[in-house]
């Protein structure tokens, strides 16, 4: 039986654990921060649209940080190490992914050396995201695979230790290096070990650099432009100039770049997908990650959903009028955030930013 870590214990990361247990088919452990006091005592209130009501749910176990639940593990180690956390490379350092999975790499390293490879699944927004670990983990050092969790859901922390899914799970997993059969091999595991008949949606995904920049025609221009009004989307799509400036002089051209900056790494996204990520929200009065995060205060996911796609466009030589205006205006707003958390620090003597 897999030994599966889920890291991050909001919306998307207790599904996801719950969506293991059900099936029954690993040991599941979650990494609990914030909530863990309550969830320990009581376990999780949950109403899913897939499991229904639940009250005092767990996983086989909780632990209520990385470091503790890579202690625990004993002479065995976790086969799988699930990451649900937003990626937030421009924010503190304790953030990073690389940082986060660090403890677990560095046990099973030492418990199994080349003998436990670690599956490490990325459930994140964003191009690019599997970089940093390859760059911090040489793999003449480290055993391990990158995997992609690419997923639909409508899955919220509404309250302390209390979780709201109204959206199905639609979960496409595959791996990032599309020529290394042991990562292939245990994304289609993964999927195996995931997938629950008549409650959720798994399939492995072939194609995930393909998938990943798809996903960003919505991320990119839709979540990164309510983020930056603070409104819903059918708001912000009513609220335009005769009910169609927002699609027509934002959201349209904002993916149209999306597609352009993919084109100039090989890969063909279909225009259709403008027309269809448009409406898929038109009536539904949702709010989108980034938008939800900054009303919150917390951090958004601004270089790998806006960041990254546009150094690589400057990279190719690739036009990105529309989305560099979004993205330099929400750098004022996650520096606004980061100001509030004390990330950094403005002297109104001098009216300038201090350097640390």
């Amino acid at each position: 039986m897999s030994r599966v870590l889920v890291i991050g214990a909001g919306g998307v990361g207790v599904i996801t654990a719950l969506s293991l247990w059900f099936k029954r088919e690993s040991d599941v452990s979650l990494v609990v921060r914030s909530d863990y006091d309550k969830v320990s005592k009581h376990g999780y209130t949950i109403e899913s649209c897939d499991y229904g009501k639940l009250e005092g749910w767990r996983p086989d176990h909780i632990y209520s940080s990385v470091e503790d639940a890579a202690a625990a593990a004993n002479n065995k180690g976790y086969n799988y190490v699930v990451v649900t956390t937003k990626n937030i490379i421009d924010g503190p350092a304790n953030s990073r992914v690389s940082n986060i999975i660090s403890p677990v790499l560095e046990k099973n390293k030492k418990l199994h050396g080349s003998k436990l490879t670690t599956h490490i699944l990325l459930v994140q927004n964003g191009i690019d995201i599997e970089n940093e670990i390859w760059a911090e983990f040489p793999t003449e050092d480290y055993q391990y695979t990158v995997l992609s969790g690419i997923q639909l859901i409508g899955s919220t922390k509404v309250g302390t230790g209390h979780i709201s899914q109204i959206g199905h799970d639609h979960l496409s997993c595959g791996a990032f290096d599309s020529q290394d059969v042991t990562a292939i091999q245990a994304a289609n595991e993964f999927v195996r070990m995931y997938s629950n008949e008549g409650h959720n949606f798994v399939e492995f995904d072939p194609r995930v650099r393909y998938s990943r920049w798809k996903k960003l025609l919505y991320n990119a221009a839709i979540n990164t432009s309510t983020a930056l009004v603070g409104l819903d989307v059918p708001r912000c799509l009513e609220f335009g100039v005769n009910k169609k400036s927002t699609e027509i002089e934002v959201f349209h051209p904002a993916m149209r770049e999306i597609i352009a900056i993919a084109a100039s790494e090989g890969i063909i996204i279909e225009e259709e997908f403008i027309t269809m990520f448009t409406e898929i929200t038109r009536k539904k009065v949702f709010k989108p990650s980034m938008c939800v995060d900054r009303e919150k205060g917390q951090l958004m996911e601004l270089e790998v959903i806006l960041g990254n796609p546009i150094r690589i466009a400057k990279r190719n030589g690739v036009a990105t009028p529309t989305l560099s205006i979004l993205y330099n205006l929400l750098v004022l707003v996650q520096a606004k955030l980061k100001e509030r958390k004390g990330l950094l620090k403005f002297d109104e003597k001098t009216a300038s930013l201090v350097d640390e």
